[in-house]
């Protein structure tokens, strides 16, 4: 899987859905790694379709797939070793992937909801509150 191609695959599904319900309003819902696929899909709608989503709700969001994978727990016992943000942070960026949720909300004309526990477990609270 790819950034592009997740962004993609939503496209075809919201061209799916739009086209089986009328005039319906279709909002996108991402949890965790989804937020980033959904704020990803959304700005693209707008800027390339000029199309407005009725909403994008986001729950556990990051700010970038960067400062995700810096962040998340299962990462705390690498990050102090040489080599974890080449190896795996930049990885990342060198295979295309970052997810820019925090840069794609800021163009984003349609309502936004951001949820996010203040226990979660995976994505610390503070990602969410970035975005």
């Amino acid at each position: 899987p790819s950034e592009s191609g997740f962004t993609t695959d939503v496209l075809a599904l919201y061209d799916w859905a739009k086209a089986r319900s009328g005039n319906s309003t279709i909002l996108f819902w991402g949890h965790s790694l989804g937020t980033g696929i959904a704020t990803n899909a959304a700005r693209k709608l707008q800027e390339e379709r000029g199309v407005q989503i009725g909403a994008v709700v986001l729950e556990s969001p990051y700010t970038n797939i960067r400062d995700a994978g810096a962040n998340i727990h299962i990462t705390k016992i690498y990050r102090q070793f040489p080599g974890f943000e080449y190896l795996i942070l930049d990885s990342m960026a060198r295979a295309g992937m970052f997810f820019p949720s925090d840069e794609n909300v800021k163009v984003l004309s349609c309502p936004l909801l951001i949820l996010h526990a203040e226990d979660d477990g995976v994505l610390p609270p503070k990602l969410g509150r970035q975005v």
